[in-house]
Order: C-alpha cells, then sequence, then structure tokens
C-alpha cells in the first residue's frame, strides 16, 4: 500500500494556516475533532479545501467542502489518492 498524499501533520499545519486552529496532529488522529469543535467555520472549511487542492494538485470539490471533520477531509483525500493509510 502506498503512503497517503495527506498525513495529520500536514493537515494540521494548513487548518493553521488557512483557519488559525492550533491542533496537533495527534489530536486530529486519536479524538477525531469536528471542525466545529476546532472552531473553524464554513469559511474556514473553504479555505482548507482550497489550499489542499493547491498544496497537494487534486481537484477535490463540494465532497471536501461538506466534510465535518478534519480525519473525513483527510480520509476524502486520501481515498482519493487510492490510500487509506
Amino acid at each position: 500500500m502506498s503512503d497517503p498524499l495527506l498525513s495529520y501533520e500536514v493537515l494540521a499545519g494548513v487548518i493553521a494556516q488557512c483557519a488559525g486552529a492550533q491542533v496537533e496532529a495527534v489530536v486530529l488522529s486519536s479524538e477525531k475533532p469536528t471542525f466545529d469543535h476546532l472552531d473553524v467555520d464554513s469559511l474556514g472549511v473553504l479555505g482548507i479545501v482550497a489550499e489542499l487542492e493547491r498544496l497537494l494538485g487534486v481537484r477535490l470539490g463540494t465532497d471536501a467542502e461538506q466534510c465535518e471533520s478534519p480525519g473525513e477531509l483527510r480520509d476524502l483525500v486520501n481515498s482519493r489518492h487510492g490510500s487509506a493509510g
């Protein structure tokens, strides 16, 4: 199996950069917080999705914008890449 396209570490950095929410990668992977729990609103999610599209060179679309948690978003990105890891 190939490595995931999007790691929790990269995702945590993008969340901090685009939405200003500071969260550790280990929290994203173990506690599975929602965007609401992290105080990230829908505009913040749009910014995160746009940055991931730019950073990873993938088109995510409205499915990604409707994800309720960072973990769900990560799983979506990685499933499109062919890796669930």
